[in-house]
């Protein structure tokens, strides 16, 4: 394709505007014949020189031919060039900042004539904040128990234990049966699926206890098959209602040892002398803990207060969307990380984001509130407070700032990031406010 050579002036163009609703614009634009013409012409120059029809050299075919065999085809691409610039033209000049491509709505062309056309496009609404300095908000004070210790530990020691293997009998609750498990629905209603080396508690409150019973007894190398039938109010989605056939073969039984809760139990852990340092380093980690819930319970109420106190804020369907879109990925991200593929799963995922769909309603209002606070009070994120929250994401996932900064960029996620720090900042803001 040639250049763009027609004369394009903003101030040629018949531009009107007009307000559906905060966040949705209708623009009509009217482009002068001239310009129309020039870019058909175009257009058509671009077929002639491209086109082969027998009897002629490439390039030297009759207009009449080229508009008579493709006149649908070049007035399509003349239009949709003449609106496209009339549009970037008319953004420019007015400022607004579509937050998608706008969806054309009508045009009227004819030949020799100017094109009129008109579409519609979102923005961010522009909106005065109401009630921002009547928040009232008090961070709770943090308060860690002995129960709440007692936790902590119980829950270190779960990860410190070792599972025993256990000969000479067959399966009783309370053992650890490590097992090879197929399954699939009566009447194809799912995916099969197979998980190999499975370790399932017997007998817990976990999410398939209706296993246990056809476990009990089994030995060391036992195969069975059965089936069963789950209610429909079943807890785990994919099983409710479901007729499932299961293949379990048993590998081995296992008994999990816990370790005693003691000194050597502190040392094992690598940073401690004694029980007591480890009692003292977990109640400052819940304290901490304590810490970060409050505020972000406190942040929460703020966000609630301002919902309240603006409930008219227009939300654009297109940043609804996004939200949307960044919840189904955040899901499917999880997913993976679980060992399931996403594509495969018997998910629907039109169902989930309809589930979702209220609440991403709410964190979009929220978050144009926000924004709009950010640039009343000219609140903005230092560009080491981006590098800070880097480093530390970075460190969690054990690789460079570098590498984790390249990996958002490229992922589109930098941005959302730098979008996060930002309106937390305003919370914090406002959380202040709030208490004096």
């Amino acid at each position: 394709m040639q250049p763009d050579e027609s004369p394009r002036r903003a101030e040629d163009l018949k531009v009107t505007v007009s307000e559906i609703t905060a966040a949705r614009k209708s623009i009509r634009i009217e482009v002068p014949a001239g310009e129309v013409a020039t870019e058909y012409d175009q257009a058509c120059r671009k077929y002639m020189r491209n086109l082969k029809v027998p009897g002629f050299r490439q390039g030297k075919v009759p207009l009449h031919i080229v508009t008579q065999r493709f006149g649908r085809e070049i007035e399509q691409e003349a239009v949709e060039h003449v609106i496209q610039h009339a549009l970037d033209h008319a953004f420019k000049d007015s400022g607004l900042k579509p937050l998608r491509s706008p969806v054309l709505k009508e045009y009227v062309f004819k030949k020799g004539e100017p094109l009129a056309f008109t579409a519609e496009f979102e923005v961010r609404p522009k909106i005065t904040v109401q009630g921002s300095r009547d928040i009232r908000v008090k961070i709770a004070e943090p308060a860690v128990t002995d129960a709440m210790v007692i936790s902590a530990l119980d829950t270190l020691r779960e990860r410190a234990a070792r599972f025993l293997p256990v000969e000479g009998r067959g399966v009783t609750p309370g053992d650890f049966a490590l097992i090879d498990i197929k399954g699939h629905a009566a009447g194809g209603q799912a995916e099969p699926f197979s998980r190999e080396n499975l370790l399932f508690e017997v007998g817990s409150g976990g999410p398939n206890p209706e296993l246990t019973e056809h476990l009990r007894g089994m030995m060391p190398g036992e195969r069975r098959q059965f089936e069963i039938a789950y209610p429909g109010d079943h807890p785990v989605r994919n099983l409710a209602g479901r007729r499932i056939a299961y293949d379990v073969l048993l590998r081995e039984i296992k008994m999990k040892e816990l370790p005693d809760l003691d000194d050597e139990f502190a040392r094992d852990l690598g940073k401690y002398e004694t029980l007591e340092d480890l009692r003292g380093a977990v109640r400052i980690d819940l304290m901490e803990g304590e810490r970060r819930r409050a505020r972000e319970e406190a942040r929460g109420a703020v966000i609630e207060q301002l919902l309240a106190a603006n409930p008219d804020v227009a939300v654009p369907d297109s940043m609804v969307e996004e939200e949307l879109d960044r919840r189904i990925d955040d899901l499917a991200r999880t997913m993976v990380l679980q060992g399931m593929d996403p594509r495969r799963a018997s998910v629907d995922w039109n169902e989930i984001r309809e589930k979702h769909r209220e609440g991403a309603f709410r964190a979009v209002r929220a978050m144009i509130l926000l924004d709009a606070v950010a640039e009343e009070k000219e609140i903005s994120v230092a560009p080491e407070a981006l590098d800070r929250a880097l480093a530390d994401e970075a460190e969690r996932r054990h690789q460079t700032k570098e590498a984790l900064r390249a990996k958002l960029a490229n992922d589109g996620r930098l941005e959302r990031l730098e979008q996060q720090l930002l309106r937390e900042k305003v919370l914090d803001f406002l959380l202040v406010a709030s208490d004096t």
